[in-house]
């Protein structure tokens, strides 16, 4: 058996780094030994969720099944992976930083049958292996880039047509992402507390911004038209901005993880990303939002 060990330091936030590496998936992004890798199956990550990886290693390339075995977000996932020839256990834990998430990684590796007599060789390479690793993760969750709005064409669901974020109006918005039917939930929690800080500042507005696959656009009239009916006020419908898309190059410009739950994005009229938090309504994330704006100016009484 191989062992390594090696933590990393990120300032991305804690449940941001969980997000992006419980999904194995990611691996291809931030592993050289990793030449292809692409989870199972579409429900949510939790035990059981399965990833098929292409890795090299030991001059071959190797195909492994990981399954995630133990998964306690946000704190630490452990996943077994296995072939015919090797057995590897990887747990990765979480824990946070004054200013963001150190990532401790602990991988074993075990050779079955045979090829069990190349076990003093295998710490040596497994170790140059691992060494790689840690050095792309450290690039790709080590430095958080800057985030911004991509250009986007979009249409309310009272037909007005937006070109993004060029079409946004005031000097601050705040942009509530959800890709998928189940998410308009975590939406609705939001609400309450958005329509109260939009009619305190007559510098913010607020948006919907449901984002689907391009794939869908040729049925954008039977999906936006489901919405709408869905939707009874008027002023919904005008601050719900559907956007057909390249999904992953809204997430990867966002500064997002993936599509599991909604993003609720604090945004400078240009683009910019001044805040963001993930998921339904708390206290705590809404004073994150609210901390990142300036105070509205008072009018000059002469």
């Amino acid at each position: 058996m191989a062992r390594y060990t090696a933590s990393v330091e990120s300032p991305r936030l804690l449940e941001d780094v969980f997000a992006y590496l419980s999904d194995f998936s990611s691996t291809e992004e931030w592993d050289p030994g990793v030449v292809r890798a692409e989870r199972i199956g579409e429900d949510p990550i939790g035990v059981g969720t399965r990833f098929h990886l292409v890795a090299s290693f030991l001059g071959r390339e190797n195909e492994l099944t990981y399954e995630v075995v133990e998964y306690t977000p946000p704190r630490s996932v452990t996943l077994r992976g296995e072939n015919a020839t090797v057995v590897s256990l990887d747990r990765i834990t979480f824990e946070p930083l004054d200013e963001g998430t150190r990532v401790t990684y602990d991988a074993e590796l075990t050779l079955k049958g045979p090829l069990r007599l190349a076990d003093p060789l295998l710490g040596l390479a497994f170790g140059r292996v691992g060494g790689r690793a840690l050095a792309g993760l450290r690039r790709t969750i080590g430095v958080r880039p800057p985030a911004r709005l991509p250009a986007l064409l979009g249409r309310s669901l009272d037909g007005k047509e937006y070109d993004l974020p060029e079409d946004l109006a005031h000097p601050y918005s705040i942009i509530v992402v959800a890709f998928r039917r189940e998410q308009q939930a975590l939406v609705d929690e939001w609400l309450p507390w958005l329509l109260e800080l939009e009619a305190s500042r007559s510098d913010l507005a607020f948006y919907e911004l449901p984002v689907l696959s391009s794939a869908y656009g040729p049925v954008r009239w039977f999906i936006d038209g489901g919405m709408a009916r869905g939707v009874a006020e008027a002023s919904a419908q005008a601050r719900t901005i559907t956007v057909y898309t390249d999904v992953d190059r809204v997430v990867g410009g966002l500064g997002l993880t993936g599509t599991d739950t909604i993003a609720v994005l604090l945004i400078e009229r240009s683009g910019g990303v001044l805040a963001s938090v993930l998921g339904g309504f708390d206290e705590h994330k809404a004073q994150a939002l609210a901390t990142a704006l300036e105070p509205e100016p008072r009018p000059d009484r002469g």
